[in-house]
C-alpha cells in the first residue's frame, strides 16, 4: 500500500469511528416537544365534532414532537382537542402507548383511525366530518 492510499484509509477509519460515536447520542436524545400556541378559537361546532369522534371511538395517533400533529391539534382548539382520543406513539412522550401504535401499524403522524379505516396526515374538519359520518353543524 502506498503512502497516499494509507492516508486515505486512515482518514476514512477516523471519520467512521467519529460517526459511530456521535450517532447513538443523537438517536438517544429526547427531541423537544413542538409547542405552538393553539390558535383556533373554540366553537360549539368544533366541540360537537370532537365529541362525535370520541363517541365513535375515533383515534388520533401521533408523537409529541411532530409538527403536523401540533397543526392537527391547533385545528380543533384548546377545549375541543381535549375530547379527542389521542394516542402518543413515541415511548418518550407523556402517557405513551407505543404498543397500540405498533398493533395499528401506524406508519406516519398524525394518523386517524375512523370506523376501521386509517387516514394519514393532517385532516381538515370537513374531511373528519365526512369520514366519521358527522351530521352536526359544520360552521367551523
Amino acid at each position: 500500500m502506498n503512502r497516499q492510499t494509507y492516508a486515505i484509509a486512515a482518514f476514512g477509519l477516523t471519520i467512521s469511528t467519529a460517526a459511530m460515536t456521535i450517532c447513538p447520542l443523537a438517536i438517544s436524545a429526547k427531541p423537544k416537544p413542538v409547542e405552538a400556541p393553539i390558535s383556533v378559537a373554540d366553537s360549539s361546532a368544533l366541540t360537537d365534532l370532537a365529541l362525535h369522534l370520541k363517541k365513535i371511538n375515533a383515534k388520533m395517533y401521533g408523537a409529541y414532537w411532530c409538527p403536523h400533529c401540533t397543526q392537527q391539534k391547533e385545528i380543533f382548539g384548546k377545549s375541543a382537542i381535549q375530547s379527542i382520543n389521542y394516542i402518543e406513539c413515541d415511548p418518550r412522550g407523556e402517557n405513551a402507548k407505543p404498543n397500540l401504535c405498533k398493533a395499528a401499524k401506524i406508519t406516519g403522524y398524525p394518523t386517524w383511525e375512523i370506523n376501521g379505516k386509517q387516514y394519514v396526515g393532517v385532516q381538515s374538519l370537513k374531511e373528519l366530518s365526512k369520514s366519521s359520518g358527522y351530521k352536526g353543524s359544520t360552521k367551523f
